[in-house]
């Protein structure tokens, strides 16, 4: 992949930021413009401790010799590490499509995972960027405007709640645990094979329930995580149920939510069996 290539390009990442937003290169005679660009649906680029993700990536562009003979697209961020291509060969990274005639709609992906990022890239915006050429053999460089782009964020890690046997009378006390964590973009765990997940103290996590048979969460109450990232607190077992950990992100770390966790809930009377 021509990704491998980025440790090299990080050393001009700053040639590539621009003067002005959407605009073409002043040294060549084209009439190519960049209407729109949608990077992963307008919302934050969350990653976390391992694995990949894939960003997708949406443009307009406006062009009246009658379409794009060539385009290669890149994400970049500014001042930081992070820099990746879309998915696809070199020139031929998005599929574009006229509507009408002179607007074309341009779609592609970037998928990136361990090695992309380090801690100096975590809360930087992230700009797509094209070049190619079109069917008049004019030379484009868009960028995409500022306000088109979107925040790369560390993905926090949460433990599914904890609670014991899974099952509790009703009434009784139910102590729920799990932990806050966020992955170190610079730091490997041993092995190699994740970013090393540090204690996220300090933080509000929300505990919330679902009660059995309905199919949204309520908050239940809202608690502090320790030094070392742990979450705990005893809630008292009215019903049946699924609950889980929600971190509404602070920082570089963007928002998550645990797993759920099932906890049966017996409804035992005097002189019954559970």
């Amino acid at each position: 992949m021509r990704n491998v290539a980025r440790l090299v390009a990080v050393a001009v990442v700053g040639s590539l930021l621009p003067a002005t937003p959407a605009h073409a290169d002043p040294y060549e005679p084209y009439d190519t413009r960049l209407v729109k660009t949608v990077i992963n649906d307008g919302k934050p680029i969350a990653f976390g401790a391992s694995g990949s993700i894939t960003v997708p990536v949406t443009v307009q562009i406006a062009e009246d010799s009658g379409g794009l003979a060539t385009v290669d697209a890149k994400l970049h961020s500014f001042g930081g590490f992070f820099f990746a291509y879309l998915d696809g060969p070199a020139d031929h990274n998005m599929t574009c499509a006229p509507v009408p005639a002179t607007m074309f709609t341009c779609t592609g992906a970037a998928t990136f995972g361990m090695g992309y990022v380090d801690n100096t890239s975590a809360g930087l915006p992230v700009q797509l960027r094209l070049d190619g050429y079109a069917y008049d053999s004019g030379r484009y460089t868009l960028l995409g405007d500022p306000a088109d782009n979107v925040l790369l964020l560390k993905k926090a890690g949460l433990v599914a709640p904890e609670a014991g046997s899974g099952a509790v009378r009703k009434g009784g006390s139910l102590t729920i645990t799990g932990k806050l964590t966020y992955p170190d973009w610079n730091r490997l765990e041993v092995g190699g094979n994740s970013y090393y997940s540090a204690a996220y103290a300090g933080q509000p996590v929300s505990l919330e329930f679902k009660k059995a048979g309905t199919t949204s969460y309520t908050r239940v109450r809202t608690v502090t995580s320790a030094a070392d990232g742990t979450v705990r607190t005893t809630v008292t077992a009215d019903a049946s149920g699924t609950w889980r950990w929600s971190f509404a992100g602070a920082g570089v770390v963007a928002a998550s939510v645990s797993p759920d966790t099932s906890i049966l809930v017996h409804d035992v009377r005097p002189g019954t069996r559970p």
